[in-house]
């Protein structure tokens, strides 16, 4: 979040529109009272390195500015989400999933 408006930090057109002070994604709430980011890219990892890679690419891509309250505020807020996906072996039809 930048501005009080979301963007992917993931997503190189969303980063460009970002500098330029763009519209933001949207924010949905469900019926299950879970919240979240239309349009967001997934990638799927298959390492801990692979996670940290992709951690790492959308922290360069972050905004920071200070303002006049405070010279260190980055002026932002990111998060990220994990989906992980466990497969029994034995029966591979069976997935659990956890999201973090």
């Amino acid at each position: 979040m930048y501005k009080e408006k979301i963007y992917d930090l993931l997503n190189k057109a969303t980063v460009k529109r970002l500098t330029n002070d763009g519209p933001g994604l949207k924010l949905r709430w469900n019926k299950y009272d879970h919240f979240t980011v239309e349009n967001l890219y997934t990638f799927e990892c298959r390492s801990p390195e692979d996670v940290m890679a992709l951690y790492h690419f959308g922290i360069k891509n972050k905004v920071v500015a200070s303002h006049a309250m405070n010279n260190q505020s980055s002026r932002s807020h990111t998060m990220l989400s994990l989906t992980v996906e466990q497969i029994d072996a034995s029966n591979p039809d069976n997935i659990i999933t956890s999201k973090l």
